[in-house]
């Protein structure tokens, strides 16, 4: 899996996540200096800004110079490692992170730790069964908490929008979680604070925020981000299918199909374009297309769509006889293929099948799959080639979904693969 970072405000903490993170398989080291090449064959990096009882100015600093350090786009996950007692710059060093990664991200916060005896109900911290301020916390010399509400010991110097989540949400389970983050982010708020007393309730807010399909980075002592990096591993395992969506003709997508198959073991399903632009079979080849890719998907993970005659590209379809023989405009009959493509991809991607990601090759049919699956847009992460785009889904049934989109006459005969080849190992 790519690289979690955590950023804590004192070694033994940075050290503690650490262990926490060996637990679950991943190779984990804590970082002493800024100054020197970080490691690279190491899963997780946590680094001590040792600021915990710093001035305001100089624990934003140290927190910013610290992202600028580890700010790469392979990171999966930053976080922030806050004090299980809730000591020190909360909402400065926030500040910083959030500067630091932009408008889009979200911060969610679980500083409950069930195994320590730290929850939190209702918005305020229990240490074992005693308020928060009435534990060694709240007599510490170098930074006591001053409070034992959860969101007032947040909110102080933290410059955005608030909001705390309490059980009774929290137990309605994941699918309420991710609508919760969904609908807060648009409302603006930045920082969601969760209640807590069990494991289940951490399980529950990691799959919650994975699911809402939103960027965001964690907030606690330490379980909480163990628990999403654990079920990002458990996902990168599971995630192996790629989806292919080709329509286009063109010379060199007819080549670039028979390089990829070369290079891997895919199933083909042949879509009958004849069928797809007669209104009378329209609906009965979508169908049969569509259960025919579910159970090719279910016997290989690599599985292309496709309406290119790569056999034989003589037999490429002609849509101005169609079009004089039926009547129909030609805009209209590509409209119908790759809306006819467009649908059979959404019901594939539907069922209940573990995605890597889909590539999809020709603008046309991009359009038309985001539009079946109610997409309101496609978030741009990086450009595979020239002309090919690397983005996730916004919004829809499939929010966070990775696609690769490629014009039908762009790259060389490796360019399908290379695409294959991000959407399976990035």
């Amino acid at each position: 899996m790519s690289k979690v970072v955590m950023i804590a405000d004192d070694l033994t903490g940075a050290n503690a996540n650490c262990s926490l993170m060996k637990k679950i398989g991943l190779q984990a080291a804590s970082i002493l200096t800024l100054d020197q090449e970080l490691p690279k064959d190491m899963s997780v990096l946590a680094y001590t800004t040792d600021s915990r009882a710093m001035l305001k100015k100089d624990a934003y600093d140290a927190v910013a110079e610290a992202m600028d350090k580890f700010m790469d786009e392979d990171i999966r996950l930053y976080s922030k490692r806050v004090d299980s007692t809730l000591r020190g710059n909360l909402g400065v060093e926030l500040n910083a992170v959030f500067d630091k990664l932009g408008e889009d991200f979200i911060g969610i916060a679980a500083p409950f730790y069930p195994a320590t005896g730290r929850i939190v109900v209702n918005g305020i911290m229990l240490v074992n069964g005693s308020l928060l301020l009435n534990t060694d916390a709240g007599r510490d010399t170098k930074a006591p908490v001053k409070s034992s509400r959860v969101e007032e010991l947040f909110k102080k110097d933290f410059k955005g929008k608030v909001r705390s989540i309490f059980l009774e949400d929290i137990e309605k389970g994941k699918e309420n979680i991710a609508s919760l983050l969904k609908s807060g982010k648009k409302e603006g708020v930045k920082l969601f604070l969760f209640d807590g007393v069990t494991d289940y309730h951490l399980n529950q807010i990691a799959t919650g925020a994975i699911l809402s399909g939103e960027d965001f980075f964690s907030i606690d002592p330490g379980p909480f981000t163990m628990e999403i990096a654990r079920q990002f591993q458990e996902r990168s395992e599971q995630l192996d299918k790629i989806l292919m969506v080709v329509g286009s003709v063109t010379d060199i997508t007819i080549e670039q199909i028979r390089e990829t198959i070369i290079e891997y073991p895919v199933n083909i399903l042949e879509v009958d374009p004849n069928k797809l632009v007669r209104h009378d079979l329209y609906k009965e080849e979508i169908g049969r297309a569509s259960k025919e890719a579910f159970k090719l998907l279910k016997k290989e993970d690599n599985l292309l769509i496709t309406t290119t005659p790569f056999h034989n590209p003589k037999d490429r379809l002609n849509l101005s006889a169609i079009a004089q023989e039926s009547g129909m405009n030609i805009d209209d009959l590509s409209l119908m293929l790759s809306y006819g493509l467009g649908r059979i991809a959404k019901n594939v991607l539907m069922e209940d099948l573990s995605f890597a990601g889909v590539y999809l090759s020709g603008g046309d049919i991009t359009v038309a799959m985001a539009d079946e699956l109610g997409s309101t847009g496609i978030e741009i992460l990086e450009e595979v080639v020239p002309l090919a785009a690397y983005g996730k889904m916004i919004g829809g049934l499939k929010p966070g979904l990775h696609i690769i989109s490629k014009g039908g006459m762009v790259g060389d005969k490796n360019t399908m693969k290379d695409c294959i080849e991000k959407l399976k190992f990035n």
